[in-house]
């Protein structure tokens, strides 16, 4: 009865996924990430590959992501230690991925793959994340002298006696063209009140996303996130 059920949801959400494909452009590809019962995996980053596209899947476990092309690659990351890889190369415009212990399993259409995980050490850098290592290395004093020139799309910006940043592809519906900046949960409208909240000797993550949906007409601009050391 279980796997009846999991099979009917993964089936609905099949064609879900197929009747929205129709409505959107050709160039953009739909997920679901499901977990090895069968529920959606909601908030997980999926990012493509030496690029600054990034989002996190819904409370439904979907994403999109638009743009690409068959050249691209997905990555999903599934763990601190591992990540799910995928290829967009004859794949279709919509897509559903089982996250399993050990490996995942993508249906495309009507076809099914099994993959393996892909240990993170192995894959090039996420040029969207700056983790501990990367922020010591920096040698950055300040949030500001972090963000500028670290991460490619972020622009940090002197204007009339002001700071502000920016993340390339932001379509503001207001005068505020920065992005939103999350600390440890804590979401801040504007770099200057986020820049005083963190103390950048403090930050163990950085990621940048330039889609930032998932949080509503604040995140028009993209979102920043940022994670703080345990204390």
């Amino acid at each position: 009865m279980i796997k009846f059920k999991q099979m009917k949801t993964q089936v609905l959400l099949i064609g879900l996924l197929l009747c929205s494909s129709i409505l959107t452009a050709q160039d953009a590809t739909r997920g679901v990430i499901l977990s090895e019962k069968g529920k959606p995996v909601r908030r997980m980053s999926v990012w493509v590959k030496n690029s600054l596209d990034g989002i996190k899947t819904d409370k439904q476990g979907e994403f999109i992501l638009q743009g690409l092309n068959e050249k691209d690659t997905l990555i999903i990351s599934v763990s601190k230690k591992k990540d799910a890889v995928i290829p967009l190369f004859e794949r279709g415009d919509s897509i559903i991925i089982t996250l399993k212990k050990d490996e995942f399993i993508l249906k495309d259409n009507s076809k099914e793959f099994t993959y393996p995980y892909s240990n993170k050490t192995l894959l090039a850098f996420n040029p969207n994340v700056l983790t501990r290592r990367q922020i010591e290395q920096s040698g950055a004093n300040s949030l500001y002298d972090l963000l500028r020139g670290n991460l490619p799309g972020v622009t940090v910006s002197d204007v009339n006696g002001s700071t502000l940043v920016t993340i390339r592809g932001g379509s503001s519906f207001d005068l505020n063209n920065e992005p939103l900046f999350i600390i440890d949960g804590v979401e801040y409208r504007s770099s200057y009140d986020a820049e005083r909240s963190v103390n950048v000797n403090d930050i163990q993550q950085l990621e940048v996303l330039s889609d930032g949906a998932m949080y509503g007409i604040k995140g028009a601009n993209g979102a920043i996130v940022i994670s703080t050391k345990k204390k």
